[in-house]
């Protein structure tokens, strides 16, 4: 039984289509637009989040990754491992930052993903992994890890709790994710 049903973009209101736009095809959009008022908040915060983002897409990737695999999300890591390939990353570094090992991870892979284990295990990132990365990253991107770790978070809370299902053509999506870019 799903627990939000996922409406038919033929049923939405003026304001769900307004708010929706071309983003129909996502199941998460037809579950999220069942509250209008937290899909006009939560949507325009995750784009200028994912899309806007200061850090580089590699590093963007890394924390998408690793969070909703950390989390146990199968919805949106399923979306980014997609976006990660369009980014133009491999499949050892797509495994790599999944799993948190591997060969295809850098020195400074390693501290975005120490940052992430930090901050879903403790919801802080170490002083050690904050000098390190705080050597390479300006103020605004450290603000922006965090946040970007905890906005995924939240997104595998609503995809499990909502019960979200992964829709059947995984490349209809990819074409409107124009955020990805060349890591």
């Amino acid at each position: 039984m799903t627990r939000i049903p996922a409406l038919d973009p033929a049923s939405f209101s003026e304001e769900q289509k307004t708010l929706v736009g071309e983003w129909t095809y996502l199941e998460f959009s037809r579950v999220l637009i069942n509250s209008p008022r937290m899909y006009g908040t939560f949507v325009p915060w995750l784009k200028e989040l994912i899309a806007e983002t200061a850090l580089p897409a590699r590093d963007r990737q890394i924390v998408c990754l690793r969070v909703l695999e950390l989390c146990g999300d199968v919805y949106e890591k399923t979306h980014h491992v997609v976006i990660s390939r369009k980014c133009g990353l491999s499949e050892a570094e797509i495994t790599a930052f999944i799993s948190g090992e591997g060969d295809a991870l850098t020195d400074d892979d390693r501290d975005v993903l120490a940052a992430c284990g930090e901050l879903y295990r403790d919801q802080r990132i170490g002083d050690g992994t904050w000098e390190r990365l705080s050597r390479r990253y300006s103020q605004e991107q450290m603000m922006e890890l965090v946040f970007l770790s905890g906005c995924y978070q939240t997104m595998a809370m609503l995809t499990k709790s909502f019960d979200i299902k992964l829709e059947p053509d995984l490349e209809s999506f990819n074409e409107l994710r124009d955020y990805a870019e060349e890591a």
